[in-house]
């Protein structure tokens, strides 16, 4: 029985054919499975600079409520950043806080922990302790939009400014 002989350009065709499909296809069964699970986050590119969109107030609000507050190793994917998102209170408009899960002055590798007996944060390092909304750590902006999404803002405050004038008069 012959065998076929292909050429190797129509192997390497073959196989761009093939990875092109199975690309196409985990990147559209990402796509419905984000869909399907109704989770939309994004990272704001644009005129709102710095603000993510973490998906649903409600969502997050029963998620903190199951298993605490949600750690976030680093919205941007720089792992320089991990934040604490926290909801105290049971309005899900209201009472939310973002904050960064290092205690300030502190090295890069102590972080808090969410301890659900105590309610409340603790250091890995020290014997520091912060309450569920994070008071004494770096703070971020929260909002929930009129759609019910939770949007944290990154961006940084800039400090209050004073003008001094002074006048000198010609005598």
């Amino acid at each position: 029985m012959p065998i076929e002989r292909r050429s190797s350009s129509a192997q390497i065709r073959s196989i761009l054919i093939a990875v092109v499909t199975l690309l196409f296809i985990v990147i559209l069964g990402y796509a419905v499975f984000r869909a399907a699970t109704d989770q939309k986050t994004s990272v704001t590119r644009s005129a709102n600079d710095g603000e993510w969109n973490t998906g649903t107030a409600e969502s997050k609000a029963k998620l903190i409520e199951e298993g605490g507050p949600i750690l976030i190793p680093d919205p941007a994917g720089a792992q320089r950043l991990p934040i604490y998102i926290s909801h105290v209170g049971k309005n899900v408009d209201r009472g939310w806080y973002a904050f960064e899960a290092r205690p300030p002055g502190e090295s890069e590798d102590c972080f808090i922990d969410w301890d659900p007996k105590a309610a409340v944060f603790k250091t890995k390092c020290n014997d520091d302790t912060f309450p569920a909304n994070g008071e004494g750590l770096r703070q971020f902006g929260t909002t929930v939009t009129k759609d019910g999404d939770l949007v944290i803002d990154f961006t940084p405050k800039l400090p209050s400014s004073t003008t001094t004038t002074t006048t000198t008069t010609a005598g």
